[in-house]
């Protein structure tokens, strides 16, 4: 394992595959016999070299499949105890004034401390506003929702996933037009003669973006590995 390290190409050999890496602003080369990518397709495609180029079937799955969640802006509100459990309610809520547009519990199955939290609308002015602001707008609303005992909160956090280069690219902050079900079966397939292997969420056939998807794409990439590996014993 190699960390504070970010790969940036991939080339093909005649027996496996040269990694271009660089760490701590210095680049460095490994040499694999396969390569599992778990990038999200699209940032596979934005911040890797591939050498040779990859197929353009390929080029344009990675390029249309949007990465689970990535245009989302999050906010978690934390409090001394999950209030609302005693009224009844279950935390979940919806809007359609927001600036969240769905709220949920995460506070632990007993005890304290109680946490909502919540998504930004994908093109809400908000986002674009200073920390201060985004969350005195938040525990607004959640006063609106939950009443007065949410405008004390003990903390307020937040994250932006469009900003998050490891996770997102510039083609993923607005919201996808649908959702897909599926990735690609191109994202599926081997290549380099079974010595580049694709894997994560975004590639599953079944429950596509979720732990579950990756789960199952990550089982089919050490399948296909090992399928390799013994091919050319």
């Amino acid at each position: 394992m190699q960390l504070n390290t970010n790969a940036t190409g991939l080339r093909q050999l005649p027996d496996g595959v040269e990694v271009t890496t660089e760490e701590n602003g210095q680049p460095r080369t490994y040499r694999a016999d396969a390569v599992v990518v778990a990038l999200p397709p699209r940032l596979a495609a934005h911040s890797l070299r591939f050498e040779p180029a990859l197929p353009a079937a390929v080029q344009a799955a990675q390029q249309q499949m949007p990465t689970w969640m990535s245009h989302s802006m999050k906010s978690l509100v934390t409090y001394e105890t999950p209030f609302w459990r005693g009224q009844g309610w279950s935390g979940f809520a919806v809007s359609q004034q927001g600036p969240l547009t769905e709220m949920h519990d995460a506070s632990p199955p007993e005890g304290g401390p109680g946490v909502l939290f919540g998504f930004f609308a994908g093109p809400h002015p908000l986002r674009s506003a200073s920390l201060a602001v985004r969350e005195a707008a938040v525990v607004a609303q959640l006063v609106r929702v939950f009443g007065p005992a949410a405008a004390h909160p003990l903390a307020y956090q937040e994250l932006d996933w469009t900003r998050e280069p490891y996770t997102s690219t510039p083609a993923d902050e607005a919201p996808p037009l649908s959702v897909p079900l599926q990735g690609p079966p191109e994202l599926r397939a081997p290549l380099w003669q079974a010595r580049l292997i694709w894997a994560g969420a975004e590639t599953a056939s079944s429950e596509w973006g979720r732990l579950d998807g990756a789960v199952e794409a990550g089982e089919r990439a050490a399948t296909q590995v090992l399928a390799g590996a013994g091919s050319k014993a």
